[in-house]
């Protein structure tokens, strides 16, 4: 009996490792309608080409479902000049916003969905932001 829980134990350990990790990286998720506005911060180095022009990261910053019709939301983020977001959402849904002075504020209304937020920049060096989504 010992060997047989020998015999599992180190596949067992590596796998709940690698799903813990999974879960460690996973983004985080909004859902509509919002009780309080999103609010994060944190740095990317952006990797991944994009219709915007210049590089966002190779994974959304934040996810937001919209489990309205629609849901008006305001979206501010503060970073480095030559900031880029991404909006990517279902149905082939995409938008672009740039700012060279590290600020946007992109107001607009979200059909039912999934939506991702990229951040990025004109170039390939660190970004710092500061991430607000909130509902009107």
């Amino acid at each position: 009996m010992t060997s047989l829980l020998k015999t599992f134990s180190l596949p067992a350990a590596v796998l709940a490792l690698a799903l813990g990790t999974g879960v460690a990286s996973a983004q985080p998720v909004g859902q509509t309608p919002l009780a309080s506005p999103i609010q994060q911060t944190g740095s990317v180095t952006p990797s991944v080409s994009s219709s915007c022009g210049g590089l966002i990261s190779d994974r959304p910053i934040q996810i937001l479902q919209v489990d309205q019709d629609f849901a008006a939301v305001d979206v501010a983020i503060n970073g480095t000049d030559g900031l880029t977001l991404l909006i990517q959402g279902n149905n082939g849904f995409s938008e672009c916003h740039t700012s060279s002075n590290g600020a946007i504020n992109a107001p607009g209304l979200l059909n039912r969905g999934t939506y991702s937020f990229f951040i990025g920049n004109s170039s390939q060096t660190p970004t710092n932001y500061s991430l607000t989504i909130s509902e009107n």
